[in-house]
């Protein structure tokens, strides 16, 4: 009997917890632009370092999502952000920042360590070494000396994840 009371209860909680996980599930895969795949700092580093041409040529011929945190930096100019993810290899301690130089859609402004999401495209710029000293960028430069520069065409503030940290 004490059973039945249990399941019956768990069964009267169940709309209940529904009603509150997926409305929570649905807004955050509506974030995420449809037709336009996800990337995030990790799979463009990987992409980057890799230097196949064919990965390279998708990512830079795709309309891309990107989320993380924002960086400013008088180093930018006007209208520019860094977005950067804490990425993981083994341990907390070992965490690095992977950043992208973001050009942002005009008369949005965001603060430092804000997380927002972004829609747009990227392409590769040489270098500029005066960016030398914004860490996450510098995490980014592969051996040719480019680095991604991802312009974006739509920009909103978001909530954290649910996993600020990338692991590789």
């Amino acid at each position: 009997m004490k059973n039945h009371k249990k399941i019956n209860s768990l069964l009267l909680l169940l709309p209940l917890l529904m009603m509150i996980f997926i409305p929570l599930t649905a807004a955050a895969n509506r974030s995420i632009p449809v037709n336009c795949p996800e990337y995030t700092h990790l799979d463009i580093g990987i992409i980057l370092f890799d230097g196949s041409k064919s990965s390279i040529q998708e990512l830079l011929s795709s309309k891309i999502y990107i989320k993380g945190k924002v960086i400013r930096s008088s180093e930018l100019r006007d209208g520019e952000i860094v977005l950067y993810r804490m990425i993981i290899t083994c341990c907390a301690a070992d965490a690095l920042p992977f950043g992208i130089l973001v050009k942002l859609p005009a008369k949005i402004n965001f603060y430092d360590e804000e997380w927002a999401g972004f829609e747009g495209t990227i392409q590769l710029l040489p270098f500029n070494e005066k960016l030398k000293t914004i860490e996450p960028l510098t995490n980014m430069i592969p051996t040719e000396k480019y680095y991604p520069y991802f312009t974006a065409t739509k920009a909103a503030k978001i909530n954290a994840p649910l996993k600020e940290y990338l692991y590789y």
